[in-house]
């Protein structure tokens, strides 16, 4: 593998971090590959399906990572269209050849979210994080039947009861900050250095 595409949102943008602590870079510098970092803060799978032909298709990448979903939750939209707007581009990737990944998008500290000047999810905090866990579920078992590539950056945030491991979040609640791009980068390392191209 020469090029990979994460496509996605602010979770791969990390815009609030330094481009060398990002996981997307580190994972350039680990595999010695070519990763271009495609996310947008904000976007929605429904912007992610929008670009990805002239962002991924175009670009002859060998393989693309696709993570969304967490804004479209913000937005209170529903979880089929959510999961439809990813495999669509898992389809369109598979079609030219391109090697999908699905990623699995870290949970949230609401309370530490809460807080901050922005406005909140539109269905509410509580309903926020357990669509978020159900989109997580749906499209573990999706990427499975499907023989998709899942990278899982949900899970290794919860401690043993469930609730997100506040250390490895910024103080927004929402973004992981170093140490979790760190878990992230270990994360992708360990599946992309098992794919063959």
């Amino acid at each position: 593998m020469k090029t990979l595409i994460c496509h996605g949102d602010s979770l791969i943008e990390a815009s609030d971090l330094d481009r060398p602590s990002t996981w997307p870079y580190r994972v350039a510098r680990r595999l010695k590959i070519n990763v271009v970092n495609s996310g947008i803060g904000g976007d929605t799978t429904g912007g992610l399906l929008g670009r990805f032909y002239p962002e991924v298709v175009q670009q002859h990448a060998d393989a693309v990572l696709i993570m969304g979903g967490t804004n479209d939750l913000w937005w209170d939209l529903d979880l089929k269209l959510i999961r439809a707007n990813i495999f669509t581009m898992v389809c369109q990737a598979t079609y030219h050849n391109i090697i999908p990944l699905v990623g699995l998008s870290p949970p949230i500290l609401a309370e530490k979210a809460r807080l901050q000047d922005f406005a909140g999810p539109e269905g509410g905090y509580a309903r926020f994080v357990d669509q978020l866990r159900m989109l997580v579920k749906a499209l573990a078992l999706a990427a499975e039947q499907n023989e998709v590539a899942c990278l899982d950056f949900h899970n290794p945030f919860l401690d043993g009861d469930g609730n997100p491991i506040e250390k490895y979040f910024l103080d927004d609640g929402l973004h992981p900050n170093q140490a979790g791009h760190t878990i992230m980068a270990d994360i992708a390392i360990e599946k992309l250095s098992g794919l063959e191209r």
